[in-house]
């Protein structure tokens, strides 16, 4: 059975119907494992999730901003060793066992203004959570190669990019979408006023098992990956 991986910021869920559109594209989709940004949440709100998501859930939420939640669909065979939230909805990390693997599942909202001590905590967990098998997204709010990820082009990386990529070096990642579309580009958020656009939501995953990505795809509102 092949499995589908799908993140998405959806801008807030506090909204009866919105969050009902959102479960419903996500049962349409046939989606294994959902990352969701921004939902706008409390902690009781979040929990309501269940009443018409049938699997696992876990979120972090702040208030009602920020806000992230993962769903595993109860047909994927994930068994859960271990969780860790920060406070302020920024992410929410989940370890467990699929198909006799350790994995570990990391939702991620991260700071729209520069933040170094952000990635710096992110990166203490991930090390703590010890796990070889990593697959992280989510909106990260930062762009990773400005010539190619941002229009207008641009030859600058912000702190925020630096330290991502840190992450991703020392932690042997691979950015799935770029990793197999080196020369093309694709968008996620565009600026009317600025009339500018760039790719700020990711799936990464450890080099170690990149070898079981099927396919991918940037949808209107969520990124597609499937993995054997």
């Amino acid at each position: 059975m092949s499995v589908k991986i799908s993140t998405w910021n959806v801008k807030g869920s506090n909204n009866v119907v919105k969050k009902k559109s959102i479960l419903n594209s996500l049962k349409k989709d046939l989606t294994h494992i959902a990352f969701l940004q921004e939902t706008h949440l409390t902690d009781d709100e979040h929990r309501k999730y269940c009443r018409e998501w049938v699997g696992q859930i876990f979120f972090s939420s702040y208030t009602n901003k920020r806000g992230v939640i993962t769903l595993i669909h109860k047909n994927l065979p994930f068994n859960v060793t271990a969780t860790h939230k920060d406070n302020e909805g920024r992410y929410i990390l989940v370890k467990g066992m699929l198909h006799g693997e350790t994995v570990l599942l990391g939702n991620i909202y991260a700071p729209n203004t520069q933040d170094g001590e952000f990635y710096t905590v992110l990166f203490s967990q991930l090390v703590d959570m010890d796990c070889a098998n990593i697959i992280l997204a989510g909106d990260f709010n930062c762009v990773l190669c400005p010539k190619m990820d941002k229009f207008p082009p641009q030859s600058i990386l912000t702190k925020n990019s630096k330290a991502l990529w840190q992450i991703i070096n020392e932690l042997d990642l691979i950015e799935v979408w770029r990793h197999y579309n080196p020369l093309s580009k694709e968008y996620t958020f565009h600026s009317n006023p600025h009339l500018s656009a760039s790719r700020i939501d990711y799936i990464f995953m450890s080099k170690c098992i990149s070898h079981l990505v099927l396919s991918m795809m940037y949808k209107s509102y969520d990124f597609c990956l499937f993995l054997r």
